[in-house]
């Protein structure tokens, strides 16, 4: 963790062999992989295990929430994922804006690699509040029919049938590997670790320091800062923010906890702007 603020963030290795076993039990009804990961953070919140588990089975990635990334940098990881051979589009499911372009590129990809069938079988996996469930529901359409179980899978997964597509319907499919601290970080900021599990001031402390290295606008324009508290100590930037949003306890102190959840939720929200945590670069910016 780079700036010296160091976040240690728990893990339990259990969630993610359950999600594995469930993932390796239905990947041979699947032909094509729908893969959804936060455009904020394009590279760590990837499972590491999935290449490893599909093999050779199609697949394209979808960079979901692109209007909380940063436009130019999306264009440059898309440039990456393209030139390393994957088949990838930036995609906003809240909105459903492109979604023409996202069924075209399934369209192209199921031609290209799949046998002519009547019915393509796809399966949309992702981390948890990486807007997976969204994507599902932007390509089922809300008027989909609900095709049921099918034999082999287990008890409880769900097809929904739309044209000559039938999706899989399993929320929670699949949890990331986490390889190491600054990956946990990332994902813990765009909310994909429960807050119980965190030591919340510390990450954002992390997180502002990052921020007035690399995006110092946001913490000058939206939260009224002075140049000078910007480039301070990240723990007065979180005291001053803290003053300056009215998180006092008694005795007019900053209630610390309350700040980093304001500031937490500001990011995850979109209100400091499009940020992406992360670029595809040799030597990647540390958070």
């Amino acid at each position: 963790m780079a700036g010296g603020n160091k976040v240690e963030i728990q893990w339990y290795p259990g969630h993610m062999a359950k999600t594995k076993r469930e993932l390796k039990a239905v990947l041979p009804y699947l032909d094509l992989i729908i893969e959804v990961t936060d455009a904020r953070i394009p590279a760590s919140g990837r499972n590491p295990d999935l290449a490893a588990l599909i093999g050779k089975k199609a697949r394209i990635l979808i960079l979901n929430k692109v209007d909380l990334a940063d436009p130019l940098v999306t264009a440059e990881w898309i440039a990456y994922y393209r030139s390393a051979g994957e088949k990838v589009i930036p995609f906003d499911a809240r909105t459903g804006e492109k979604l023409a372009a996202v069924e075209s590129l399934i369209e192209e990809v199921a031609r290209e690699a799949l046998p002519s069938k009547a019915v393509w079988r796809l399966g949309v996996v992702g981390i948890p509040n990486c807007g997976k469930s969204s994507v599902l529901n932007r390509l089922a359409r809300r008027s989909a029919a609900r095709v049921g179980e099918r034999p082999g899978i287990t008890r409880g997964k769900q097809w929904v049938k739309r044209g000559n597509w039938e999706i899989l319907d399993t929320p929670g499919l699949l949890w990331p590997k986490i390889a190491n601290q600054e990956a946990a970080v990332k994902l813990a900021l765009v909310g994909t670790i429960k807050p119980e599990n965190l030591e919340t001031e510390e990450l954002i402390l992390a997180f502002l320091d990052w921020l007035k290295q690399h995006h110092p606008a946001p913490l000058r324009d939206y939260y009224g800062l002075g140049p000078s508290t910007v480039e301070g100590d990240p723990y007065d930037l979180l005291l001053a923010i803290g003053t300056r949003r009215g998180c006092l306890q008694k005795g007019g102190e900053v209630n610390l906890l309350r700040t980093a959840e304001l500031i937490w939720s500001d990011f995850r929200l979109g209100k400091l702007g499009p940020i992406t945590l992360e670029r595809p670069i040799v030597s990647p910016v540390s958070l």
